[in-house]
């Protein structure tokens, strides 16, 4: 049977024990900290990063590893497996789809097949995709079946969240939007979505309390739910209002909780919440 190895990075929120449960690699992103530079994940935890950023002493930004960090993974692991799957957040979102696509580029064409996957999610939206396809390569998947089941993935899982403050997705240019519109967020906690691969506002509510009701409203607008995951940056304690809402549509003892880790949190702030939605699928 074809030996095959799913590739992921640090902005699917994939906690490092799931990871090698499931036998994915995890690219770290670079988390910029004043003039210190950490690998998230590995040289700064979710813990330490938020509470610099609460203590106001940190002004962090991200940047993707550069493609040679790439370049000499997929070549070790070619020595051991026939197919990667390398799979990303969406290229609109950062560099990191491409800087993963330069290092397959540099491959030589005897190598193994390597295919570098643009998600157009993030969090743990990409952390539900990647999951699912290393569940099916343990299950024994051929490399046709989990490149068909990726595909289908990315079209059946979703992501909808807020932030507290929205000068953190300003700041980092990740919102694509126009002045008007982005001074009119300052005064509300929309709710946003990933659609395509691009940050677009989803739906409009003033309160925090507003804004975890929109969680649930997305969740209950599908017709068929097979997987929820409640996500947050730094309130645990607001994971369990949206489990309140969400239990007479789908067991909140079902519901995942993870945290936004460095890579996303940066981007999102304090106080973001947010919720990915697997819809499942008909044929795997």
């Amino acid at each position: 049977m074809a030996s095959i190895k799913i590739v992921t990075d640090s902005t699917s929120d994939i906690p490092l024990s799931v990871a090698h449960e499931l036998g994915i690699e995890i690219v770290p992103m670079h988390i910029q900290v004043g003039d210190q530079m950490y690998r998230a994940g590995l040289d700064i935890t979710s813990d330490q990063f938020y509470q610099w950023m609460q203590d106001g002493r940190v002004n962090a930004t991200t940047s993707a590893p550069p493609s040679i960090v790439f370049e000499q993974l997929y070549r070790r692991l070619t020595l051991e497996h026939e197919h990667i799957f390398s799979i990303h957040m969406s290229s609109r979102l950062g560099g990191i789809y491409r800087s993963a696509q330069q290092a397959r580029g540099r491959l030589p064409a005897s190598a193994t097949r390597t295919e570098v996957i643009d998600s157009k999610l993030a969090s743990m939206g990409l952390g539900l995709v990647v999951m699912h396809a290393a569940k099916a390569v343990q299950a024994g998947a051929t490399a046709n079946e989990v490149s068909r089941l990726i595909n289908a993935l990315i079209q059946h899982c979703h992501v909808v969240f807020f932030v507290d403050s929205i000068e953190y997705l300003e700041n980092s240019g990740r919102l694509s939007l126009a002045t008007a519109v982005l001074g009119s967020m300052q005064r509300i906690k929309p709710l946003l979505l990933l659609d395509e691969g691009e940050i677009v506002p989803y739906e409009r509510t003033r309160t925090r309390a507003k804004a975890i009701e929109g969680l649930y409203t997305f969740i209950e607008d599908f017709p068929r739910v097979q997987e929820v995951v409640a996500m947050y940056a730094t309130t645990p304690e607001d994971v369990e209002k949206l489990l309140e809402k969400v239990d007479p549509i789908f067991p909140r003892d079902e519901v995942q909780i993870m945290q936004f880790g460095p890579s996303i949190g940066a981007h999102l702030g304090p106080g973001a919440m947010g919720a990915a939605v697997f819809e499942g699928l008909d044929h795997l």
